[in-house]
């Protein structure tokens, strides 16, 4: 904001966050700036590019955040024009570097000129260096030390310097989601895990979801399927009647349905190599009917939809 002040731009902030920090800023005099250096965002364009600076959320590329969506020419209120340039004031919190990679190519996309803390000393992180946790645990004097807030080898880290400060090991609890720590009168201790993260609703059902159950309806969701009825001898296995193909769901099928005359054919010449090499148990035949027309389907369409084969023996 002080540069902005010093180079003649009005500022203008975006993202609820930002705003709502900036205003406790300027409530506690940390932030002084003259009168009329901030603007509404409505009136941004009124201005010349050259006359403003945006301040926004969104350095950890985060789906919903306002860089994010200028980046994807989704903001009602802000589009990004080649020759802006895009500051990104931060470092990427381990495993956001994805996110933040893609919003920083869509940046370039645009025509933007991107500046992170490896082109220039920009940022200044906000997380206490190793000198400064180790003060922290002299200050305080913890009976107990639980490493929170970062990747598995940050808190190991985090737990070593409480170690040569001091702290006895036992005393030092590393846990992960699910842990509990138990604490009462008699101290802290681990307790039994319990069930943490993602929560599968279905239904009036609350808990686990079998994971064939969810691959197969991502199969069902992405690529439909294909149902396959054939009726069969009882003696020989050879086909009896014409096969039936159903489709629910396929949204590559053609306007004329030769996909579906070609499938028919295809589940023909699977049950005539079938009979063939006298495979006659349903069980068997059902899985020798089911990889020819999925192999058939992918050279064919390159998709893998659910494929469900009904034989019914006369």
């Amino acid at each position: 904001m002080h540069a902005a002040e010093k180079n003649g731009r009005k500022v203008a902030l975006v993202g609820r966050s930002m705003r709502k920090n900036v205003n406790i800023g300027r409530s506690l005099g940390h932030i002084d700036l003259p009168e009329g250096m901030l603007i509404p965002l409505r009136e941004v364009e009124q201005f010349p590019p050259e006359r403003v600076v945006i301040i926004s959320t969104g350095s950890q590329g985060e789906p919903l955040s306002a860089l994010r969506r200028m980046a994807y020419r989704d903001h009602p209120q802000v589009e990004l024009k080649s020759g802006d340039t895009v500051v990104f004031s931060a470092t990427p919190i381990p495993g956001n570097e994805r996110a933040v990679n893609e919003t920083i190519d869509r940046l370039y996309h645009i025509g933007c000129d991107v500046v992170t803390a490896r082109d220039a000393p920009i940022h200044a992180s906000g997380h206490g260096y190793a000198e400064e946790v180790k003060m922290m645990l002299n200050l305080t004097h913890p009976r107990y030390v639980m490493p929170v807030h970062g990747d598995f080898k940050r808190m190991l880290l985090h737990s070593q310097l409480a170690e040569a400060v001091g702290v006895p090991p036992e005393n030092i609890f590393r846990t992960e989601n699910g842990t509990p720590l138990e604490i009462d009168e008699s101290g802290a201790r681990l307790g039994d895990k319990k069930p943490a993260g993602l929560v599968f609703v279905d239904g009036v059902d609350i808990g686990d979801v079998a994971d064939v159950a969810l691959r197969d309806r991502r199969m069902l969701s992405a690529d439909g399927i294909f149902i396959i009825v054939a009726t069969v001898s009882e003696q020989d296995g050879s086909s009896v009647v014409p096969p039936e193909v159903l489709a629910r769901g396929v949204p590559f099928l053609d306007e004329n349905g030769q996909i579906i005359v070609e499938l028919r054919e295809a589940v023909e010449d699977s049950l005539d190599r079938a009979a063939e090499q006298r495979i006659t148990e349903i069980d068997v035949l059902e899985s020798f009917l089911h990889d020819d027309i999925a192999a058939f389907i992918y050279e064919r369409l390159k998709r893998r939809p659910m494929v469900l084969p009904v034989v019914v023996e006369v």
